[in-house]
Formats: C-alpha cells, structure tokens, sequence
C-alpha cells in the first residue's frame, strides 16, 4: 500500500526542511511591484466542492518570510522574516538562480522578485524548504497574523489514509488580520461496477452494483476513477485496490484508460495475490501519462466465481478503493471510501418422493441449463449429474440406492430443465421438468441486497438462495394374469372338447357303414 504521508505536522521546533521540499508549481500568486516593496496578496480560490471534505476542519501554520512596513497593499521597508536563516536562504537562492547573485539581504531579494514575477513559484518552493523555528501563528479554518509580513501559509491536517487532501501552501502579503485559505481541495472519487448476463436470453445489464452468476462463469467489472484538480502536483500517484471474495481475477484481462486513450501494460503495474484476493493496478504519474484537471481513469477486467461461492442474501462482496497523493506539498497519500457490489448465486434442491410424499430412493437426475452460444443458438448445457456414472454407450450406473435429495450449487436466473436418468424400481420415469429461474436483486445500492427468488415448480428462499421442489415418481400399472386356474381350465376344457369331437367322429362313421 502507499498510504503513508510524509509531510507530517511539526509541532515545537518545527523544521519545513523535509515536510515542504515538494511546494508545487500552483500556488497562489505572487505579485511583486516595484524595488523595495511587495503588494498585497489576495488569497481567492474556490472553495471545496467535496461534501466530506471542510477546510474548516483543516489546521494551519503561518510561517514568516519577509517583515516590513504594510501601506495600501505594500510592503515597503522589507527585512528577513521571524522564521528565515539570513545566510543560509540567501546562499542557496544564489546556488539556484543566478538573478541573485548581487542580492546581500532581504530587500535585494524583494526587489529581484518585483522584476522577475516568473521566478515566485521557484522561491516559493525554496523559501519553503528553509524556513525555521516556531510558526508564528496557527489556527484550524483559518489563521491570525501578527504583524505585517510575507507568510508562508502551511496546511498542516493529518490526511494520510483518508479522502482528504492538504491544502494548497500559499504565500501572501498581510498586515495583522485572520487569513482564511479557501483554495480549491479536489479529491478524486471511485466507482465499482458489475454487469449482469442472462445466459438464455443473452441480455446484458448496464454497469450495476449487484448481478448473479453461475460458479465458474466469467464476470466483467468496471472501475472508475475520477480525478480531481492536478494543476497543484508535480506528479500525481494512483492505486487501485480491488478486494474480492469467492472470486479470482482471470489472468491478462485487465484494461487501462485515462480518458480515451489505452494505456500499454507496461505504463501500469498490475498485482494480483490469489490468497488475499487482492487485485492493484498502480500508476505512478498519471500527469506524465496525459491526465489532467477532471480526468477520468477506467479499469475493466474479469473475473470467475470460484466454487467456494457463498449461497443466498449474503452473496460474495467485492470492495475497491483508490489510494491517490493527496499532499501538493509534499509526499503523501489518502484514500477514497470502499465502493462495494455483490454477486449473488443460488442452489436447487430436488426431493425425490412417491405419490403419498414419502421419500423415495433409487433415482438419479442430470440438471440442464438453456443457454445462448456465442452464435446465438440456444443450446442445453449440463450442470451436472446427481447420484450416477454415466457410460460411453449412454447407460448409467447409480452410486447411492439410498438417496433421496439431490443439490446443485452456483446457478443463477435462466431456463433450466431436470431430467430423470436413473428410475427407482417400480415407477415410471417421470417426464421432463421445465422451469425458470428468476431473481431480483438492488441494481444501484451502496450496500446491495436479494430481492426476490423464485422458480416455478420450484419455491426460493431469499435467505439462504435454495429453489426446493418435491420430484413426484407415479407408480407402473399391474395388469391382469391368467393365472394357474385359468390354465387347468383351459386345458379341461380344450381336452373334453377333443374327447366330444372324437366320439362324433367314431359314430358317423359307423353310421356310414350300415
């Protein structure tokens, strides 16, 4: 993680040797006018458009650069400030820039600014990295001078690890009054989403925060970022965090863009840790990558719903944040709030009874989903065969005569149909059952929830995600026999019949012979 900020408040005897070697580019102006004399600054910005940020609540420290006489805006009469080593500041300024190299004190310095108006942001940075001692004043919201000066104006507010930003240090001429800095602290927001597909209608949901999958389907996410003010940072750093349970990231199917443009695997670091289920995207400079004030940066990838996939309402979370630099002074990193989104998936049950609902051993049954293929053909794809092996000429042998309940987890909404492939002794095979899985879930939720579940033939359990059915099998028809009776009867008669049919025979002829 880069949480960690290291421009930390210093209390006592604070050095802004370290906490402020990052001054940024963008602070407020600084306006100089003639030899000798500096005009006031007016500290105007815009004010913080993030509801959870108030720089109210945001502490300051007020450090002196110059001291002098104030009149009407200028500052005349200009010496070194309380919080600036004379030789030490003036040998470095001199090291940097050779426009002073003929300055000997405070006002040489004041009068080179006055004509070199391009050179404030260059001594803000430097003015920054040597001042010393005490601040001369401190408040939270807003700070009271006293005495007229030149201050450096430092926000000194813990923000690392949080969706806080520091303000922007800025530099300004002021006689003894209370400064209220009210420069613009963006901070960037984060949003995680999910598609929902129905696999026997092929439709496919806009990006939502919950959906529901079978175990081992591909699932697409979207993460979006959205920047905030960049022009206050030299560089600025991002890092996508992406916390996933029951889920894991499919290998090379990651995208990166910061607005339009695609980034190349190599302009971002990617990690993936399969024991804490951790994905990070990280990018260094997204300044040096082309991002700018409002940009907007979008991650998408997949993954599969492994098969530890929790059933039911609780469902398997995803929560992403993005840790960002948060400090245009320096170093240091805060973080967004956790956008969550759920995946849910369910089970059915099927209870194998007869006709009185007694529960009844001996069958076996395979499970088929109607799904759409990529050509758009609706086909039947197996979700598994309970209680039997299945051979190669079609035959099927059962593994428990004594089962009775039969499960499948992970499936989801679509057309489903339950056939009997193994028949208990005695009962006829019952006829294919058809029926749809159906389940409403809160598609735009902070914290998403199960709805709805139902099945037809099958009644669901929100709760516990189970479709439960009572699988009827009828009994075979006993036809009548002929039996042993029967037989003897009929071999009696058919023998007298004989026997009469002999006899007839003997007296026509005799008759014939008289």
């Amino acid at each position: 993680m880069q949480g960690g900020s290291k421009g930390q408040k210093k209390k006592g005897a604070f050095s802004m040797k370290k906490a402020m070697k990052k001054l940024m580019a963008a602070l407020l102006a600084v306006a100089m006018v003639c030899a000798m004399a500096i005009p006031a600054f007016a500290a105007k910005g815009e004010p913080v458009t993030n509801s959870d940020v108030s720089l109210t609540n945001h502490s300051f420290e007020a450090y002196q650069i110059f001291a002098g006489d104030l009149n009407e805006g200028t500052l005349s009469n200009v010496t070194w400030g309380h919080n600036v080593t004379t030789a030490t500041l003036l040998n470095y300024l001199k090291t940097a820039n050779a426009a002073y190299s003929a300055c000997t004190d405070a006002k040489g310095v004041a009068e080179v600014l006055s004509n070199n108006p391009s050179l404030k942001y260059d001594f803000a940075k430097i003015a920054a990295d040597h001042v010393t001692g005490t601040a001369m004043a401190t408040g939270t919201g807003s700070v009271t001078l006293p005495s007229a000066g030149y201050y450096l104006i430092v926000d000194t507010t813990d923000v690392a690890n949080k969706h806080d930003a520091k303000n922007l240090s800025l530099l300004q001429v002021s006689g003894a009054t209370t400064v209220t800095p009210q420069v613009k602290t963006d901070i960037p927001t984060l949003e995680k989403k999910v598609k929902d597909i129905n696999d026997t209608t092929g439709v496919k949901s806009d990006w939502q925060d919950s959906a529901d999958y079978d175990i081992g389907d591909t699932i697409p996410y979207k993460l979006t970022a959205t920047l905030g003010k960049l022009d206050n940072y030299d560089k600025y750093y991002v890092k996508f965090v992406d916390t996933m349970d029951h889920l894991t990231y499919v290998a090379n199917s990651a995208s990166v863009k910061i607005d339009t443009t695609e980034l190349a695997p190599t302009q971002y670091k990617l990690t993936w840790d399969k024991t804490s289920k951790t994905l990070e995207i990280e990018i260094t400079d997204v300044k040096a990558l082309g991002a700018g004030n409002g940009s907007v940066i979008t991650v998408k990838y997949n993954a599969t719903l492994d098969d530890t996939a929790v059933i039911g309402s609780t469902g398997n979370p995803n929560e992403a944040h993005l840790v960002f630099s948060n400090n245009p002074n320096g170093e240091g990193h805060g973080e967004t709030p956790k956008d969550k989104n759920i995946v849910f998936t369910y089970k059915v049950d099927a209870n194998k009874v007869d006709p009185d609902l007694n529960s009844l051993p001996g069958a076996a049954f395979e499970l088929f989903k109607h799904v759409k293929d990529a050509s758009g053909n609706l086909t039947w794809e197996s979700k598994g065969i309970m209680n039997a092996t299945k051979h190669e000429d079609g035959t099927y042998t059962i593994t428990d005569a004594t089962k009775m309940k039969f499960e499948w987890n992970g499936i989801d909404d679509g057309d489903y149909k339950l056939v009997e492939v193994v028949t208990p002794a005695g009962y006829n095979t019952m006829a294919e059952l058809l029926f749809t899985v159906t389940a409403t879930h809160s598609e735009t939720a902070d914290n998403p929830v199960l709805i709805t579940l139902s099945g037809d033939a099958f009644t669901g359990d929100v709760s516990t995600g189970v479709l439960t059915s009572q699988i009827i099998n009828h009994r075979g028809t006993t036809l009548p026999g002929t039996g042993g009776i029967g037989t003897t009867i009929f071999y009696v008669v058919g023998g007298g019949l004989m026997v009469a049919a002999a006899i007839l025979l003997i007296t026509k002829k005799r008759m014939e012979n008289r």
